[in-house]
């Protein structure tokens, strides 16, 4: 099968787009005109020419020349232009499309190789997330789901892809399940309320037969870590269901939030890795929020030029004796997208980010 890939598309010319107070800042070493090339993201091209790249709505939604903005492909010339003193992008339609094979068939027809359009960003990676969850909001009945038995290996401890497996519970026979471990409960740092259980997506299963009342045999199609017996099942999406059509926008909390949790278990991630943050559906989020990371002041012990040291790095003695405790400015790396908003959290998606982003990092808007 052929890579997927999840674009989250521009609003096209008839989709109407809140104008935020954001300034539509030009880049200074912006150019005139582009050449799409193959490999390339809207995001990327949008960055090319605005200082905030997630205001693009902004610079391609009122062109009538794009009543489509995402189907922009390898070897199209995008014209910067001015329309009532606003910068807009439009399609140069001139016939010198570098990355396109033109065949001529008559004065008055022509044909061009079919290509595949240029997405915001390629999510093909994890297309996984997005048909699966990854929090328990409270209130869901994770106890009552089937969990692994294990296989008729009976000394194996772990369990991965084309092994057929035994799960407690009737699955339906026609759907696709995540495999998860169930974690810790997410809790707010600073209040301890309780956001939400905890999921680790670790494989993907088929259930193929039922063996009794109460068990089934299951094909590990996938397994992205290993597969335990008490693992729970839970159905995931069909990816035709997936909404992935976003419209970027500023994102808007009255209060900043943290990242959580990053889902694939790294201490660290960067462009286009998946994040957990502490604010969902009852704060207003939606699919397509844009929020700015900021990475916190490091905390410093300072007891004269010759004696300053980080403070988690400092003795005991180091601290009684500091005088002035020192934090340094926090300092905004990145931007993330939400794309999948729970009750009192998010997954989102890092679009863009400078240096390293970790958890605890602070989210706040752009």
């Amino acid at each position: 099968m052929k890579p997927r890939y999840i674009s989250l598309f521009l609003a096209s010319a008839l989709l109407a787009f809140q104008v935020s107070a954001d300034t539509l800042a030009l880049r200074k070493d912006h150019p005139q005109q582009y050449v799409v090339r193959k490999g390339d993201t809207l995001w990327d091209i949008s960055g090319r020419f605005l200082t905030k790249p997630w205001l693009w709505p902004r610079l391609w939604n009122m062109n009538r020349q794009i009543k489509n903005p995402h189907w922009i492909y390898p070897g199209d010339r995008l014209r910067l232009t001015w329309v009532h003193g606003q910068p807009r992008l439009v399609l140069d339609h001139s016939d010198a499309r570098e990355g396109k094979k033109v065949i001529r068939l008559s004065p008055q027809m022509r044909v061009e190789e079919p290509q595949a359009p240029i997405p915001v960003v390629e999510l093909s990676e994890i297309s996984q997330f997005l048909r699966a969850d990854l929090v328990v909001d409270n209130g869901v009945d994770i106890e009552h789901a089937p969990y692994i038995l294990g296989d008729n290996e009976d000394r194996s401890i772990y369990m991965s892809k084309g092994q057929t497996i035994h799960v407690r519970g009737k699955p339906d026979l026609d759907k696709t399940y995540g495999v998860y471990h169930v974690g810790n409960m997410y809790k707010n740092e600073q209040t301890g309320e309780e956001l939400g259980r905890q999921l680790e997506l670790v494989g993907i299963v088929q259930p193929k037969e039922l063996y009794n009342q109460n068990i089934t045999a299951v094909d590990v199609l996938s397994s992205f870590s290993e597969i335990r017996r008490g693992d729970r099942l839970l159905p995931m999406l069909s990816e035709s269901s997936i909404d992935a059509y976003f419209v970027p926008e500023p994102g808007n909390l009255p209060q900043g939030g943290h990242i959580i949790d990053i889902p694939m278990k790294s201490t660290y991630v960067g462009r286009y890795d998946t994040v957990i943050i502490d604010k969902g559906a009852r704060e207003h989020l939606k699919p397509g929020d844009v929020f700015g990371i900021v990475r916190p002041g490091a905390k410093l012990v300072d007891n004269g030029p010759d004696q300053i040291v980080y403070q988690q790095d400092s003795t005991i003695g180091q601290k009684l004796m500091d005088k002035q405790p020192t934090t340094l400015m926090a300092d905004k790396i990145g931007e993330l997208m939400v794309i999948k908003v729970y009750q009192k959290t998010s997954l989102a998606i890092v679009m863009d980010s400078r240096d390293l982003v970790k958890a605890g990092y602070a989210v706040e808007n752009p």
